[in-house]
């Protein structure tokens, strides 16, 4: 293994990659899930699986079309087979994170020299973009894989000097892979690798080369794969066509759409994307300079990859995080490549770029310990809970690492495993290991106190959601939960069937539901929301052992009984 390393860079290695194989294997596999996102994406085929009917998309029992089918229909039978644990809901991820690892391996071995393109895929992995997006349950994980496919497939077709059956093949995967990524998540799957194709070619003025008659085969392919699943899913789903190729399409880009969420400034993506390659950042600027009038083909390539989705999402008016995803598995290999596996050349200019490079590890590490002295010494009590002593164990490795590649840090085999051991940090302060209310994404995390309720709920109660719908808290307790004044996602899925029971929209409904309810009705809530938007009905919210969680309080609601009339 790494035959292109020293003897003791090897051995580095080795325990660096038995660290990250641990990092992913927690991230994966040994947390909660969190709102909205991967409740949702857990939620939707959990439903298919517990009505037996994978045709429809619903979640809570409303219709719901912002995403295709494709990554509903991979995540199901892993729930089918090991039930809804949040565990289960992340098996099918390994297709994504390995597909990817094992399709890039294949890509820079091919058209890199050995020493650099190990450095370079190594880098990748690591990448926090990567890590933390490949390990979430989105559909964007999903969409990683295929868009990569679908890019490596064109890369492969028109590399100078490719064969006829070379294109023809690339072509024809590329058409494959595209359709599927549009099952996952839409155009973006097909329009952004074409455009790096288009800007690649024309970057090496071969423009001229990007006809061939084995387009049309491969148009056809794509047509005849999509066609008949949107017809297909149309039938099923009412209304999906217009509402996910219309509206999450095109006015979702343009800011048209009625529902518009998401409004950020343009600049957003150049802000997120140094700290998504974090902890390798700083060694950009190395391989900027490293790498700048050396580039090969591949390199061109990667960078028109990179570049375009960065640059479509920051036009487009939505902007979340994982919408440039895809542009990472390129970024990691250009970094590794260039700003670690290009050889050391003694200078002293090289020297202070190596150094600078190293800041971004330490930097990692300097975070995670404010982090976590600031949460166990309560220094922002409103933003960050009190963390559990045994999450201390997280810089067991950290500290080990240090001291073991302290020698090393001039080479890539020594920074590795610091940042593996850096991974692995991340990895267990977002486990349980750091206690039920800590969570370092924005609170977004109550698991544990969900499975409690889950644990502690009767046949006959029920369960109220105030203002924010919480679809873990859906998956966890496995049953329906009421929505009170809440449309967001929901939103279409309420209004194409108005009279599905499941949302409450006045405080006198509120009072009927219960009224009729035969068991405990528990109330979730966003804390400052009990005084800013339930002062009326105060009274009726009673306290319940429940722990509270930085973004959620619960109370049963029982209203008082009116006084008998003279």
């Amino acid at each position: 293994m790494f035959p292109s390393f020293q003897p003791r860079e090897r051995r580095l290695l080795l325990v660096a990659l038995l660290l990250l194989v641990a990092a992913y294997g927690l991230f994966l596999f040994w947390r909660g899930c969190f709102d909205p996102d991967e409740g949702r994406y857990a939620e939707i085929p959990r439903e298919m699986v517990a009505r037996g009917d994978w045709l429809e998309m619903r979640m809570m029992g409303f219709r719901y079309y912002e995403k295709p089918i494709l990554s509903y229909w991979l995540t199901a039978p892993a729930l089918a087979v090991f039930g809804p644990h949040d565990w289960a809901s992340r098996i099918p991820l390994l297709l994504p994170l390995l597909g990817t690892l094992l399709l890039m391996r294949g890509l820079v071995r091919r058209h890199w020299p050995r020493p650099v393109a190990d450095p370079a895929l190594l880098t990748m992995l690591s990448v926090a973009g990567i890590f933390t997006g490949l390990a979430l349950l989105m559909t964007d994980a999903f969409l990683v894989f295929w868009f990569a496919l679908v890019c490596v497939a064109l890369f492969e077709a028109y590399a100078a000097g490719a064969s006829p059956a070379r294109r023809r093949n690339g072509l024809l995967l590329a058409a494959v892979a595209g359709a599927l990524g549009f099952m996952t998540k839409g155009a973006v799957a097909v329009v952004l690798p074409g455009a790096a194709l288009f800007c690649w070619l024309l970057w090496e003025r071969r423009l001229r080369q990007l006809w061939t008659w084995w387009l049309l085969p491969a148009a056809l392919l794509f047509v005849g794969i999509l066609a008949p699943w949107l017809w297909w899913l149309e039938q099923h789903n009412p209304g999906f066509f217009k509402y996910f190729v219309i509206d999450e399409h095109f006015s979702r880009f343009t800011g048209t759409r009625a529902s518009q969420g998401h409004p950020e400034p343009w600049w957003l993506f150049l802000a997120l994307t140094p700290v998504m390659l974090l902890p390798w950042t700083l060694f950009g600027i190395r391989a900027l300079v490293r790498g700048w009038g050396r580039h090969d083909s591949l390199t061109r390539f990667l960078v028109c990859w990179s570049a375009l989705v960065i640059v479509f999402f920051s036009i487009s008016s939505g902007k979340l995080m994982s919408y440039i995803l895809p542009a990472f598995p390129a970024l990691g290999l250009l970094i590794g490549r260039w700003g670690l596996g290009e050889p050391q050349d003694d200078s002293v200019r090289d020297r202070r770029l190596w150094r600078l490079g190293l800041a971004g590890p330490v930097i990692v590490a300097l975070m995670l310990a404010v982090l976590w002295i600031g949460s166990w010494f309560q220094l922002v009590p409103a933003r960050v809970p009190q963390i559990a002593l045994a999450s201390a164990l997280l810089f067991v490795p950290i500290a080990a690492a240090f001291w073991f590649a302290r020698r090393a840090l001039r080479t890539f085999a020594g920074v590795w495993l610091v940042v593996s051991s850096l991974l692995l940090g991340l990895a267990l302060i977002c486990s349980p290991l750091a206690g039920l209310n800590f969570n370092v994404f924005l609170h977004l995390n109550n698991s544990g106190l969900y499975k409690q309720i889950a644990a502690q709920l009767q046949p006959e109660d029920q369960l109220l959601m105030f203002f924010d719908y919480r679809p873990a808290l859906v998956y966890y307790t496995q049953r329906d939960a009421i929505a009170f004044q809440m449309k967001n996602e929901l939103a279409y899925g309420m209004a194409a069937e108005p009279d599905r029971r499941g949302s409450l929209e006045t405080f006198e409904q509120l009072r009927t539901l219960a009224s009729q309810c035969r068991g405990k009705l528990y109330g979730f809530v966003d804390p400052p929301d009990v005084a800013r938007r339930l002062g009326p009905i105060r009274e009726a919210l009673v306290p319940t052992a429940f722990p509270k969680t930085p973004d959620t309080v619960v109370f049963e609601v029982i209203f008082p009984k009116a006084a008998p009339g003279p």
